[in-house]
Parts: structure tokens; sequence; C-alpha cells
């Protein structure tokens, strides 16, 4: 494309009263604005060669996602405005109807093995722990916190988010977990130490388990608590009906859209009668396409699964739809407070991983964090149970109260 052609077409595309200015600069040198002209911009775009720009209007997620990471496009400035931007606009849709048609129906249909899930988990979360180390709260949790407070810091919100997914489960001592998706143990640390379970967590990460290990080994909890390097289809059947409460935090995503039947078959015949599952979960109100940068270069196989497709395969299941929560403000402050701890830490990331690791993470979280707020992602916290219970609360107080939750959520007769 030339720089005229480039230049009249957007034009058209950008807008005059977009919220926040700035400018897109071509490879000629030409320069057009985003906003009120004249305005000093906040962030300014710069595509570096046509072939960018080609990419972007072909397919504008992974387009712009590849030409940034590789350096043929540059963004100064603001990165998350320039997000938002194409969220509020709604870019990707009205630049390119090929982008639905290739988007990626068929992946997100397709089911995957345990071999596959094992080397989809191992790319993203096997970067090393001194990464995530970097960026993640002590307890290295990698899911939307909790705040009670705009002040909270993210420590404090991550402490709050266990807490507040096992007073759902409303356990009582000495009953048996299973964490399924267990990252690096915080959650299994607070069953045994403040609930007193006995606490098995499931990981596909390597590194997640040596780490979750030895934690939980140093904190004197070995003796209640398993870390397994296991998928959860590979939980044996002498397993089934063993476990009190099931908890999955920030794992389903990466289940798949053919497997969905799968997971919940597979927890409904872990639980026994009565038992309760908490699923923490990024989902969408409707079913989209997988976002085709994210599945090629963060999350391959992953699926953000829509509500009435996780309640309907849970109720197929035979799981009871009892609570839901959308914790989507959370999310978008958790990933603030991870993209300031990054951006502090990028030099020396840059140092180790290279610069395009950094921009590559970089997109990835200011994008997520405008999904959230002006897209369509949804953090959903479900409550299900395995059959009906009976002397469930009839209000949310026990959720947040201090203390143990009530008694009561046992199996009706």
């Amino acid at each position: 494309m030339n720089p005229r052609a480039a230049r009249d077409l957007l034009a058209g595309l950008l807008p005059s009263d977009a919220p926040v200015p700035g400018a897109v600069e071509l490879w000629d040198g030409t320069r057009l604005a985003v906003g009120e002209p004249g305005a000093a911009p906040a962030f300014t775009v710069r595509v570096k060669r046509a072939s960018a720009l080609d990419a972007l209007l072909a397919e504008p997620s992974l387009g712009f996602g590849e030409a940034y990471v590789g350096g043929d496009i540059e963004v100064s400035g603001d990165l998350g405005a320039v997000l938002a931007l194409a969220f509020r606009q709604d870019l990707a849709s009205r630049l390119s109807l090929r982008q639905k048609a290739r988007a990626g129906w068929m992946r997100a249909r397709r089911g995957r093995s345990v071999r596959q899930s094992r080397r989809d988990i191992e790319s993203h979360y096997d970067r090393g722990n001194d990464f995530y180390r970097l960026w993640l709260d002590d307890d290295m949790n990698y899911s939307c916190a909790y705040f009670r407070d705009e002040g909270d810091s993210l420590e404090t919100a991550q402490k709050q988010k266990n807490m507040y997914v096992l007073n759902k489960l409303r356990p009582r001592p000495g009953q048996r977990l299973l964490d399924v998706g267990c990252g690096w143990g915080a959650l299994l640390r607070i069953a045994a130490e403040h609930h007193r379970l006995e606490a098995v967590g499931l990981t596909l990460s390597r590194e997640q388990h040596a780490f979750a290990r030895d934690r939980l080994a140093a904190a004197g909890l070995g003796g209640r608590t398993e870390v397994r390097l296991q998928d959860y289809r590979e939980v044996p059947p002498a397993e089934d009906g063993t476990y009190d409460r099931i908890a999955s935090v920030g794992m389903f995503e990466h289940v798949g859209r053919a497997n969905l039947p799968v997971f919940f078959d597979r927890i409904a015949g872990l639980l026994k009668p009565g038992g309760i599952l908490l699923l923490h979960t990024i989902g969408r109100v409707r079913p989209e396409p997988v976002d085709p940068w994210i599945e090629k270069h963060v999350f391959p196989g992953g699926y953000v699964p829509a509500l009435g497709e996780t309640v309907e395969a849970a109720a197929r299941a035979g799981l009871e739809f009892l609570d839901l929560e959308d914790l989507r403000p959370h999310y978008d402050r958790t990933l603030g407070h991870w993209i300031g701890r990054f951006e502090a830490h990028a030099a020396r990331i840059a140092d180790t991983m290279g610069g395009a690791f950094v921009r590559l993470w970089r997109l990835y979280l200011h994008g997520a964090q405008m999904a959230f707020r002006h897209g369509t992602l949804h953090l959903f916290q479900f409550v299900f149970s395995r059959g009906r219970v009976r002397g469930w609360p009839m209000t949310r107080e026990w959720m947040t109260a201090p203390g143990p939750p009530p008694a009561g959520g046992g199996a009706r007769g």
C-alpha cells in the first residue's frame, strides 16, 4: 500500500472525537491526528513499514501484535490509550471481515489431548519462576485479586481473593479440597493453614510444581498438602467421590471449548454428594472467537468460555448452579498493578529475555486490561454443588464476614 492510499484509508477510520488525543505516523513521515487536531498527543503510533499496515488491515489483532512485537510498529506514550481506542471504536470489526472468518472457531472447537494441554501450559507458565516473581505478589498469584478498598496493595488483595474463594466453598476443618490448576500453591497454603483442610493441588507446569511443593514443605504443611504434576483428566478413578470441595482459579480458560463437558464430568465425578465447586474464570456473556494473536503467541489452545455454555455444561454433568458474581473491575485493577511492576523491571527482563519478549508481554498485559475495561471480558466466580444442598444462606453477607463461614450446605436426603 502506498502512503497516499494508507492516509486516505486511515483518515476514514481514525476518530476526530477520541477522548485521548494521539497521532499515527506512516513510514514516509505522513502524520495523522487522532482526536482533536493540534492537541498534544498522549501517544504516537509509528508504522515503519507498509507491510505492517497491510498485515494489520488483514487481521487487526494478529497483524498489530506481530508488528509491534517485531518492531515494525512502535508506540510511544500511552499504549493503554491506543488499545482502549481500538476497543471503543471496535476497529477490528470495521477493518476486516476476514478476521471473523479466520479467527478460529475450528480451533476453539477442536479437542485437546492431555499431552497438548501440557505443552500449551509449559509454553506460558514455564518462563521461569524468577520472571514471574518480578511482577506478581509475594505469594505468586497469577489470577484476579479481590480489592475491598481502592488502597489495597496487590499482596493484600490477593490474600483477600484466596480467602474469598475459600469462604464461598464453606469448608469445614478436615475436609478434602482439590485445587485444579493450583499455580504456585497460595490457595493450598491458606486452605491448610487457616481452614485446616487436606488439600491436593494439580498443575501442568514443572516450575509451579517445584515452587509450590518446596514452599508448602517449608511452611510445615507437607503433611496436609500434596502438589501433583497432573492433568484433571489424570486423577485416578479411585478418587471419585472423595473430595468435599473443589476450587479452580484461573485454569478453566485453558480447557478448550470442546473439553468443557469433559471438565465438568470429571469434576462432578470427583466431588462427594453435596460437595461444592468454586470456579473462578475469565468469561464472556456471549461466545466469541479466540483472539488470533493471543491464541498464537500467548495462550495456545485457550478459549474464553461464555456464560451460558459454562452453566449448561455444568448442568449436563449434574452440577447445581448456586451462585455467580462478576469481579470484572477487580481484574482491571489487578492488571494495573501487574503492569506497574512489569514496567519497573522491563529493562532487567529485556537483558535476559530480549526486547521482543518485553514488547509481547507489555502488549498482552495492556491489552488484557483494556479488554476488561472496554471490551467483552468478565471475571466470573461460579459456585456449583453436586446435587441440591440444604441450609444454603439466603444472603451473601457470610461470604465477606470475618471468621469461618456458617455451617450447612449438606446434600438433601
